[in-house]
């Protein structure tokens, strides 16, 4: 039992140091709708203990009124309509931005330590705002030559959907010449990314689950929890399934120290 009674204590004062998930973004659902999660993924790029940003993380204006998205998001077993894409790589770390009608927006990101992949959706209006600063009229109107060719290593690139299904794209280099057209293009894109990198609240569909006693779970250490008890006042009883260890933590704050469940086994 000693070990159960610091993991409680840790785990609570831990809980100082977090801001809870907005009631409005989150979905009450079950195990069913939180994602299956690969031995490689991570859900958040980690800041510093003391960083002013991760105390006010969700107060980051491009979360404002986002939710969850949770399950698939196919309509008739297609995604929607493609908005744009914007992508970049730097060496080993490629980044990639992706919206589509409806407000879904999909983040991946590859060489950070692991593989991240996220999606939320953000408000109607707040995706016009997106489509008004990055349209493929102002990127048409920008030629090769006014930008840096893109690096063998490092390259971005932005493309914007019409309509009619046809694009614009521009592919560049991100260090080199960026004329003002297309720094206003990105930088909402780049800081958009930025956020949802950082966040593990609207993004993370642990966020909203209702445990269920048998339901397991994927911690940041990779290692597997199963819950063993549910309590009337909403404590989850957590056993670590290939060590003996135990750990006790309010169900409202399962997503800061899980990112889904199990993948299942082929």
């Amino acid at each position: 039992m000693k070990l159960a009674r610091i993991a409680l204590l840790g785990a609570f004062s831990i809980f100082n140091f977090q801001f809870s998930i907005s009631a409005s973004a989150q979905q009450p659902h079950d195990l069913s709708e939180v994602d299956a999660v690969n031995p490689d993924s991570i859900i958040a790029i980690p800041l510093p203990p003391k960083s002013d940003r991760q105390m006010k993380k969700y107060e980051s204006p491009e979360l404002v009124g986002a939710r969850q998205a949770l399950g698939s998001q196919l309509i008739d077993g297609e995604l929607p309509h493609p908005l744009l894409d914007y992508v970049t790589k730097s060496g080993l770390v490629e980044e990639r931005l992706s919206m589509f009608e409806g407000g879904l927006t999909v983040v991946s990101m590859s060489g950070i330590g692991g593989n991240m992949h996220k999606k939320l959706l953000i408000p109607i209006d707040a995706l016009a705002a997106y489509r008004r600063a990055a349209s493929p009229e102002k990127l048409a109107q920008i030629r090769n030559e006014d930008v840096s060719k893109p690096a063998t290593d490092r390259h971005s690139l932005l493309r914007i959907y019409r309509a009619d299904g046809s694009h614009a794209e521009l592919q560049f280099d991100p260090a080199g010449v960026v004329p003002k057209t297309l720094a206003d293009e990105i930088r909402p894109l780049e800081d958009l990314l930025r956020v949802v990198a950082e966040d593990r609240t609207v993004t993370s569909t642990v966020a909203g689950y209702e445990p269920a006693v048998g339901d397991e779970l994927v911690g940041d250490d990779q290692r597997i929890w199963r819950i063993e008890r549910v309590t009337d006042k909403g404590l989850i009883e957590l056993r670590c399934t290939g060590q003996p260890t135990i750990v006790y933590i309010d169900k409202h704050f399962l997503y800061n120290y899980f990112i889904g469940k199990r993948a299942a086994a082929h």
